[in-house]
């Protein structure tokens, strides 16, 4: 998967340094795993972007580290619904 409003954890964790991994930095995103997108705090999963939890990327990303490639984690730019979800 690849687009211009998402990036997934595993691009992430195999070019941590690339311009397009570096260009999300202070950007306010959703998370996105293989249950639906998540809602404030992680407490449950929605497909609303509504209702998904908005926080920055950096405190996304640690929020995901511990899950394994299994989960599917993306993180999508919050402030519209992207082209893939």
């Amino acid at each position: 998967m690849f687009g211009t409003r998402f990036i997934t954890q595993k691009y992430l964790r195999r070019y941590p340094d690339s311009r397009r991994s570096q260009s999300w930095h202070g950007m306010i995103v959703h998370i996105r795993t293989e249950n639906g997108v998540w809602r404030p705090d992680g407490h449950g999963y929605t497909n609303n972007f509504a209702e998904a939890w908005r926080l920055p990327f950096e405190e996304a990303v640690r929020q995901i580290n511990h899950c394994g490639p299994e989960k599917k984690g993306a993180f999508i730019l919050a402030g519209g619904q992207p082209d893939l979800i």
